[in-house]
């Protein structure tokens, strides 16, 4: 005896430290008023932290004890280490019949919700009790569970069995009193002799489940579901008979069987020590062989079972929910142009952290996104420790601006931070678009334009607009102009960030000693979006038809027509005084005369 207990309680507490925020054990053993011997007692605790049979080892989270009279209680409060803390205990008279329900567990890992607690007769002077449990550190959404612990009335006999079968049917009932969806383990010393009981069938029809199924579990082919009795020897009122019942049992709604979080891990369902190989016989007849590759410690497992109480322990493992992280990865949108190809990084992980096989749920993962990310679908499931990489194309086609979001969600309704929703936001805008009309997209303009020869620098002004702006559109950049032959000449000088006002370009035409006829200028401009993702550029041409006048007289004694007034206008006067051609009737009288002379000299030099 002594061996195992220092085996074990050394390893306990390295266990204990290590493990405290990992999965979930539940244990059931009905201590039978703690009839047993206080050092096999205390070594089978110590050895349920450390049992590995499923392959794994883990500290026990939650404790049910069964016959918990108020010796029991007050013995196990002063036995169980610091690390576990006791649930709410009740005890109406119960001492004189079965014994009380008692519940310790360890406060690293859970927390009790007084509240939840509830007693319910089940007839023959006994009573279930039931609590509630949230798991440390899983709060979006909160984690909780309810466990409750049942010692149903004893005996083989019609009375006995119809008490049973009142006594599941109240637990059925007070379990609907709790919120739909509820995670519920119902523990405990049922003393049902067969499948076909009432009572057995009662808890099945009010949505219990049997992890080990629903058919027989008696004859010695079904060895390993029996939890009673460890003994063949019936001493200090521990019963004797060999291990040939299942008596002992953990139930569970339909929530707590799957792979989703707080579910039952495959194949840890089992009773403490039952090798299979002690039908009918003492827990510890002949080698035991429960730990295949330690008999020994299996041998004194065995002969603690068997001096500690006249049932085996339960044990079950249970994993908990998924942690889903969600974040984009370089999804900083920011301002666009339209068609800019823009991909977001969705990295996912599942963050549980699984300290045994299997202790955390599955991440079954799924996305569908709207807005810029619309047509972004997909699914896929992560182990716990385990990441992935998606990349979300964002729609940039239309212009305007977007704050639209992804929901990353879970089918388990207990996945931690589930569903995720990621945001994008930004703006698309259309490109800049020049034109040389305000209401109507231009690209191309003729400007015909009539100058006078010998008449200066001659300024001329073309304005073209950013057509259709607005917020959804890009400014615009003056890039380039061509430089035109003479005599048009570009004064220069630089436009960008082009919005809803006109450009106007400054050039001038040098009329000095142009010869009358027509004078073809083209000028290509240059444009850009603003600096932004996806900027273009766009051109637009217009051509100066420039026309050169004949040159117009402003002299009036001019009669000959070259432009100044002078000695051949006098002789030409001369030649025709006295007639009436009137180019030189300048007085508009009739006839050429003294007049008109006088008009000549009085404009005489005028060019």
């Amino acid at each position: 005896m002594r061996a195992i207990w220092m085996v074990f309680g050394v390893a306990a507490v390295v266990a204990t430290t290590s493990l405290a925020h990992a999965q979930i054990r539940v244990v059931n053993w009905n201590l039978a008023k703690w009839r047993g011997v206080p050092t096999a007692i205390e070594s089978v605790i110590e050895a349920l932290d450390q049992d590995d049979h499923a392959g794994f080892a883990h500290p026990v989270t939650v404790f049910t004890v069964q016959e918990a009279d108020t010796q029991t209680y007050q013995e196990l409060l002063g036995m169980l280490g610091s690390e576990w803390s006791a649930a709410t205990y009740t005890n109406t008279n119960e001492d004189n019949y079965g014994g009380a329900q008692a519940c310790f567990y360890h406060a690293a890992t859970v927390t009790e919700d007084p509240s939840g607690h509830d007693d319910t007769y089940t007839e023959a002077g006994r009573r279930a009790d039931r609590w509630r449990f949230t798991v440390n550190g899983f709060d979006d959404p909160p984690v909780s569970f309810y466990v409750y612990s049942a010692h149903l009335k004893a005996s083989n006999n019609s009375s006995a069995e119809l008490d049973r079968e009142t006594g599941a049917i109240r637990i059925v009932d007070n379990m609907q009193e709790l919120p739909a969806n509820s995670r519920i383990i119902v523990t405990g010393d049922m003393n049902f002799y067969d499948n076909a009981e009432l009572g057995y069938l009662a808890f099945l029809a009010g949505g219990l489940q049997d992890p080990l199924g629903t058919g027989s579990w008696g004859g010695g082919s079904n060895t390993l579901k029996h939890t009673q009795s460890p003994r063949t020897i019936q001493a200090g009122g521990l019963a004797s008979g060999g291990l040939d019942d299942r008596f002992d049992f953990q139930l569970g709604t339909e929530s707590m069987y799957g792979t989703g979080g707080l579910t039952l891990i495959n194949g840890t369902y089992r009773s403490v020590g039952n090798d299979g190989n002690h039908y009918n016989v003492a827990i510890n007849a002949g080698t035991n062989s429960y730990w295949p590759s330690d008999i020994s410690g299996s041998n004194d497992l065995a002969h603690a079972l068997h001096d500690a109480s006249d049932h085996l322990p339960l044990v079950a493992d249970y994993r908990l929910p998924a942690i889903l992280d969600a974040s984009f990865g370089g999804c900083e949108v920011g301002t666009v142009l339209v068609g800019y190809p823009v991909a977001c990084t969705l990295d996912l992980a599942n963050t549980g952290s699984e300290a045994v096989p299997g202790g955390t749920a599955m991440l079954d993962w799924s996305f569908e996104a709207s807005g810029v990310l619309g047509g972004n679908v997909s699914s896929g499931s992560l182990a716990a420790g385990d990441a992935s990489q998606h990349e979300l194309v964002v729609d940039t086609s239309v212009a305007g601006v977007f704050d639209d979001e992804l929901n990353v969600t879970s089918t388990d309704d207990l996945t931690q931070h589930a569903p995720a929703t990621l945001s994008v936001s930004g703006q698309v805008l259309r490109h800049a678009n020049p034109s040389f009309v305000s209401d109507v997209d231009n690209d191309f303009y003729v400007y015909f334009l009539e100058i006078d020869p010998d008449s200066g620098d001659v300024p001329l002004s073309i304005q073209f607009w950013n057509y259709g702006w607005d917020s959804d559109q890009s400014r615009m950049d003056i890039d380039e102009i061509s430089i035109p032959e003479a005599p048009v000449t570009f004064l220069g000088g630089t436009w960008n960030n082009v919005g809803p006002f006109a450009v106007s370009l400054p050039f001038t035409i040098d009329t000095n000693g142009l010869e009358p006829g027509t004078i073809v200028r083209p000028v290509t401009i240059l444009t850009s979006d603003e600096d932004l993702p996806g900027e273009d550029t766009n051109s637009l041409q217009f051509i100066l038809n420039i026309t050169v006048r004949e040159p117009v007289s402003s002299c009036d004694g001019d009669v000959t027509g070259d432009g100044v007034t002078d000695i051949a206008d006098l002789l030409a006067l001369l030649d025709g005084y006295g007639g009436t051609d009137p180019l030189l009737d300048l007085n508009q009288d009739g006839v050429v005369d003294i007049n008109d002379m006088l008009a000549i000299l009085s404009d005489y030099g005028c060019a």
